[in-house]
């Protein structure tokens, strides 16, 4: 173990109190982050996107004065991954994260471990702009507080008066103990059973683009309508778009010849993350979601659509909730908390995380949907900014994923792909049309 690796898994209060002070410290990665960071890769990035577009261009000087103002905030995201002999592990990052400008590919590796890289980019375009994190240090929830946070300090600075009540984070606020906890071994449960085995999924049988290019199709949608929509089946907004993803899966799948169906025909699942701080009391900015896979099988035939409506609409109430939720907390940390795996040299666990990775994950659906819901923010922030969007991270197992955000009078849904194929997506919107939901279109 290195020098400074043991304080790195001490969890006392010392340790969390003088990391606030903004001493040098090490500390453990959280259990999603463990995984994360075993995989990470040019082709699996493990990048998510969250942007916000404003009304002027973005003045580059006051942005960087805005960035340099709120990373004292968020001292848990101040900090570069190191290489310990079991373990990585996240140091604090004294170098300053700087303003660049953005590209037309989103999502691109980034080189978490080299000396002085941050593992979240802060980008600008126009009037645009755009932080990119890395899924070891955080997921959509500590994204979008810190976007808020570094938006509503770039507009102060701009000269906006902002409410000083808002909940979104100052510069000179106190971080709280409660962010920096892994909040999947606080409600770790030893004595609960794990979830059941699934077998593996189908996938589109896509060539992959090239490394580094990632297609992004954006519809731009009234939430209203789609909202009016949603409630005419008597079903969740995203119990709704999880069933048109799954009949466009369905679509594509019955597509093929005879031949290649029989070959491929596997379960059709959607990997739909939850939030867990709406379950389990917690505070934390590092990562705290798990998912859901609500889906069909093929194998009994072609579902309908008010079939698959009904079939996704009751396995999110069985499944979305703290019990079942605390089934998968249970299998994740106890693979960490082994005493043979902890053992474990570094190196080694590195060649298996990919296997873990796909064992546990990508192989078991066929797709992916994250919502972050509505995004609420003070009156004079929200006049100044146009829309606020979300982009999954890239996957080659996958190939496509959506991400939805709902913001002002729109929803925005954003497909990204890392195949020139677009029938799902083609597929999916075209649905929407034929249901009566105006659809507008924007790509990369």
């Amino acid at each position: 173990m290195k020098q400074g690796e043991e304080e790195a898994f001490s969890t006392d209060r010392q340790e969390n109190e003088d990391m606030i002070s903004y001493q040098s410290h090490t500390y453990r990665l959280d259990n999603a982050a463990t995984l994360f960071s075993l995989v990470s890769s040019s082709r699996i990035p493990c990048m998510f996107r969250l942007s916000a577009s404003v009304d002027n261009p973005i003045k580059i000087h006051i942005l960087q004065n805005a960035l340099d103002n709120i990373i004292a905030r968020f001292p848990y995201y101040r900090v570069n991954q190191r290489t310990g002999l079991f373990w990585y592990y996240w140091g604090t990052n004294f170098g300053k994260p700087k303003v660049i400008m953005d590209t037309q590919y989103p999502c691109q590796k980034m080189p978490i471990r080299k000396e002085g890289i941050f593992p979240f980019r802060v980008r600008a375009y126009q009037n645009r702009v755009a932080v990119e994190f890395h899924h070891s240090l955080t997921d959509a929830t500590g994204a979008i507080t810190f976007l808020k946070s570094i938006m509503r300090e770039y507009l102060r600075l701009d000269g906006t008066e902002v409410s000083e009540e808002s909940d979104i984070f100052k510069p000179e606020d106190k971080p709280d103990l409660e962010e920096y906890e892994d909040a999947f071994k606080k409600n770790y449960r030893k004595i609960i059973p794990e979830p059941s085995k699934q077998i593996k999924a189908f996938h589109l049988p896509y060539k992959l683009s090239k490394k580094g290019v990632y297609r992004i199709t954006s519809g731009i949608i009234p939430v209203d309508e789609i909202l009016k929509k949603s409630k005419e089946y008597n079903i969740t907004l995203t119990e709704y778009l999880t069933t048109i993803y799954l009949e466009s899966l369905q679509k594509i799948l019955f597509s093929f010849s005879r031949r290649k169906q029989k070959r491929m025909k596997k379960p059709i699942r959607l990997m739909v993350p939850v939030n867990l701080r709406r379950m389990f009391p917690s505070r934390t900015m590092r990562n705290f979601s798990l998912y859901v896979t609500p889906g069909i099988d093929p194998r009994l035939g072609e579902h309908t659509f008010e079939e698959i409506i009904k079939g996704v609409h009751h396995y999110m109430r069985l499944e979305v909730n703290d019990k079942f939720i605390s089934r998968q907390i249970k299998r994740n940390v106890r693979g960490e908390l082994h005493p043979l795996i902890r053992a474990t040299p570094l190196f080694i666990k590195k060649m298996s995380g990919k296997t873990i990775y796909n064992k546990l994950g990508e192989n078991l659906y066929s797709g992916v949907i994250t919502n972050l819901g509505k995004i609420n923010l003070p009156e004079r922030m929200e006049e100044k900014i146009q829309d606020m969007q979300f982009i999954p991270a890239p996957s080659p197992t996958t190939k496509t994923g959506c991400a939805v955000v709902s913001f002002k009078e729109n929803l925005y849904v954003n497909f990204g792909s890392v195949t020139k194929e677009n029938t799902l997506e083609r597929n999916f919107f075209r649905k929407l049309v034929k249901e009566g939901v105006a659809v507008k279109i924007e790509t990369n």
